[in-house]
């Protein structure tokens, strides 16, 4: 699923340009193009849909109007007066089914009559269809492919405190576009990802019954289609990690008093120490909870060592030490991070959160690590080096554990319901901290690339996807990005539609002016005008109670007249012939004349 966590500037995509557009199925030959193009070119695909299915409906008239006089050896007077209508009527299927239904009158005995308004419905429910469906095909949706220009890697290689300061002051804003979207995530995005519900394991030991040790799994997929690869969109990453609270990390508490205007107040510090697998050291991984880290709920986030997961190193290890001690609730809590005591206070010795989380990534059913894109590790698989080390670099640990220390007080859903020191600790828990997290973590992950093009200009940073000459290196711009203002339109669907209704129109040309299928032409409403007016040069129109008729008067005369000079007529032929007869006879028994040929006097 692609998810735009802000608007992209139209400097940083192309338009116009050839590209393939990613779809999970694979990618698709498109151009970019503003969005007023796009409508503007589906609009004009509807009306040539609509086109193309009148001509394939006047083909299908005119084959049934030929088979049918054939069959009857061409006398027209035998065609259904339903032809003519249904001719005349070809480029407007409504009409047609109006008038066979005016036709039939309730008068079904005719099975013929069901079969065609079976037909015209059928066509009718096909020309809809098309004009409905098939438009929507040429916008494949709103990408276009990255100026390479406007990417911006920062370079990680350096570690100086000048360098590191520089990284996080670029890191931060993506950090808080992500997590903007997951707090106003819907269900679509949330149905993303995958946080199940929270799992009692047990009790730690004590005198009232200790308190509840909990795990909580978690999980999504990604693909490169949602992340804009434009070459490989079948790539996957799958995410699967789980977290349980550690009580053992607590050491111990410190009481303190801070002298303030109103008199001396209290204060605790919860000691801790970090754990991580191999590294049993725990003096030099201290850390302290209070209220001097903020007022609000806060958590500190440390990424761990990697550890065999699915793969030899796919498996990594993040935590969180929260500091919720001693803040001030107006609800009672319960959660093992927001537990209060009878002044609704949260209590000292809150667990760390332990996590584990299994980034690995498939192509064509063959898995790999992050350290390992390559064709040799996924065969098929050719990405660029410059496009690897991006990946590397932004989606080597953790996202998550790299949100949540970007996002500092904000990475707590707890601190959204915090009014200075006092927050709701009853609608506070662990897993709705996690959850928001996981779908930030989904957020920042598909927009892992078209954040490269997001970073404000004059930064320190150097940027690594420039070689040393300042070039784009090769690859690093496979990708898209993603704006409402721009559409990416299949070049296949804007090349088939007018080849199919060329074709079609080629055809019905043909058959109806080059073959004797052109006979249906004869019902045409203009050639029968023409023809009756030559007929019957002084015909008239006029309104009855059955209807506009039309009054057939040869030359201008009277029915009754036409008779009598037909009749007329044929008796002076016939008179005509006889003396014409006569002469001949004559003639012929003439003696010659001298110099004189008959048949030329004649």
């Amino acid at each position: 699923m692609v998810v735009s966590a802000a608007t992209q500037p139209p400097a940083t995509y192309l338009l116009w340009k050839r590209f393939n557009f990613p779809t999970d199925k694979g990618s698709q030959d498109a151009v970019a193009v503003p969005n007023w193009v796009a409508n503007q070119l589906n609009a004009t695909y509807s009306t040539i849909i609509a086109l193309m299915m009148v001509h394939f409906w006047s083909i299908v008239v005119g084959l049934i109007v030929y088979f049918y006089l054939r069959k009857h050896k061409w006398q027209p007077h035998l065609l259904h007066p339903l032809a003519p209508t249904l001719w005349n009527k070809r480029s407007d299927l409504i009409d047609s089914m109006i008038e066979t239904f005016t036709f039939v009158n309730g008068n079904w005995r005719h099975l013929w009559v069901c079969g065609l308004l079976i037909l015209i419905l059928a066509a009718w429910v096909g020309q809809t269809a098309m004009g409905i469906l098939v438009p929507p095909l040429i916008i494949l949706g709103n990408a276009a492919p990255v100026d390479p220009t406007a990417i911006f890697v920062p370079d990680y290689s350096k570690q100086d405190e000048s360098a590191v300061s520089a990284r996080f002051a670029l890191e931060v804003p993506g950090a808080l576009r992500s997590l903007g979207s997951a707090q106003v995530a819907n269900e679509d995005l949330r149905s993303k990802v995958s946080v199940g519900q929270t799992i009692i394991l047990g009790k730690t030991p004590g005198s009232k019954g200790g308190e509840e040790i909990i795990q909580i799994n978690y999980g999504y997929q990604v693909t490169g289609a949602d992340i804009g690869l434009q070459k490989f969109p079948e790539l996957t990453l799958t995410v699967t990690g789980s977290c349980r609270t550690e009580y053992s990390w607590f050491n111990q508490t410190d009481n303190f008093t801070v002298s303030g205007p109103n008199g001396d107040n209290p204060a605790v510090v919860d000691n801790y120490f970090w754990v991580f697998p191999g590294d049993p050291d725990r003096t030099e991984n201290e850390e302290t909870a209070s209220v001097f880290d903020a007022l609000q709920p806060v958590g500190k986030f440390r990424q761990g060592t990697s550890t065999k997961g699915m793969l030899d190193d796919s498996n990594a290890t993040w935590s969180v030490i929260v500091s919720s001690v001693g803040r001030k609730s107006y609800s009672p809590g319960s959660d093992p991070w927001y537990a209060t005591d009878n002044t609704n206070v949260v209590k000292p010795g809150r667990p760390a959160l332990s996590c584990w989380e299994d980034d690995v990534w498939s192509y064509k059913d063959r898995n790999s690590s992050i350290t390992a894109l390559t064709n040799e590790a996924l065969p098929g698989l050719s990405l660029s080096e410059g496009m690897q080390e991006i990946l590397v670099e932004r989606l080597g640990v953790p996202i998550i554990a790299e949100l949540g220390r970007r996002l500092q007080p904000s990475a707590l859903l707890s601190s959204t319901t915090a009014n200075d020191q006092i927050f709701d600790a009853q609608s506070s828990s662990i897993h709705n901290d996690l959850e928001r997290l996981v779908v930030a973590a989904y957020v920042a992950t598909t927009n892992v690339l078209t954040d490269t093009t997001l970073y404000p200009l004059g930064s320190k940073v150097d940027n690594a996807a420039r070689s040393e000459t300042s070039q784009i290196k090769d690859g690093v711009a496979d990708f898209v990005v993603w704006s409402p203002d721009v559409s990416a339109l299949s070049i296949k669907v804007l090349i088939i539609i007018p080849t199919v209704f060329v074709g079609i129109w080629i055809l019905a040309a043909i058959l109806l002016y080059y073959t004797p299928v052109g006979v249906a032409n004869a019902l045409d409403s203009n050639n029968m005008h023409d023809e009756l007016t030559k007929q019957f040069n002084d015909a008239k129109v006029k309104w009855t109670n059955d209807g506009a008729v039309w009054e057939l008067r040869p030359g201008g005369n009277k029915p009754e007249e036409v008779e009598a000079k037909t009749a007329s007529a044929q008796s002076d032929t016939n008179d005509q012939a006889g003396k014409k007869s006569g002469v001949n006879e004559e003639i012929n028994s003439a003696p010659p004349t001298p110099g004189i040929d008959i048949d030329d006097k004649v």
